[in-house]
């Protein structure tokens, strides 16, 4: 899984403004995370500077093998360098997480800022998720749904009423699931003559 994008990437070749919202967070979801809680032994919390080489070793695993399912190798060769290291300001955010086993592993990550993937700061109101991902043995597990429940809480209690996601299509059905709304498709030029194909994602949180 592999939801948003880095500060270093450039302006999306045909962005779409819209932001399209659908539901508010639910209480469903609350319940079926504290349940996820007690099956799965990993605990959620900042990311620190400290855990950068383990936070890109997560990224080459997730990257690497989750998104061959909606990507041709073609493409993948060429983003993938792009896509692999974590900008230091991510991890000084104190709004990028990670889940953590109970052996120490960091197995997933994510989190969210109010700057846009590519540096723009917009309104206070609308944040922006970051660099999502869930090491492939521990996909389907609730690891993933737990981590982004902690990440757009944290949002909300910092007065975020919408949050936007950069989805690759690999992560689209996940975050559909968790009523995010696609608006719009996005080529994302990772550097000249390279492109990744990707889809502007909202859901409102309030």
């Amino acid at each position: 899984m592999f939801g948003c994008f880095d500060d270093d990437l450039r302006e999306p070749e045909r962005p779409d403004s819209s932001c399209s919202l659908p539901s508010s967070l639910s209480e469903a979801l609350a319940v079926r995370a504290q349940e996820i809680r007690k099956s799965v032994p990993f605990t959620v919390r900042v990311a620190m500077p400290a855990d950068t080489a383990e936070i890109d070793t997560l990224f080459r695993a997730s990257y690497g093998q989750l998104l061959k399912q909606h990507y041709p190798a073609a493409i993948l060769d060429a983003a993938l360098p792009a896509l692999l290291h974590t900008a230091p300001r991510l991890l000084n955010s104190g709004t990028f997480f990670v889940a953590e086993s109970g052996g120490g592993e960091i197995i997933a990550a994510g989190g969210w800022t109010q700057a846009t993937p590519f540096g723009g700061v917009g309104p206070r109101e609308i944040g922006h998720m970051r660099r999502v991902a869930v090491h492939p043995d521990h996909v389907r597990r609730g690891v993933g749904s737990v981590l982004l429940g902690h990440i757009l809480e944290n949002a909300t209690l910092t007065g975020v009423e919408r949050m936007c996601s950069l989805s690759t299509l690999t992560a689209r059905a996940f975050y559909e699931a968790h009523g995010f709304e696609a608006s719009g498709d996005v080529d994302l030029a990772l550097k000249p003559g390279v492109y990744l194909p990707a889809i502007q994602m909202a859901r409102d949180l309030v």
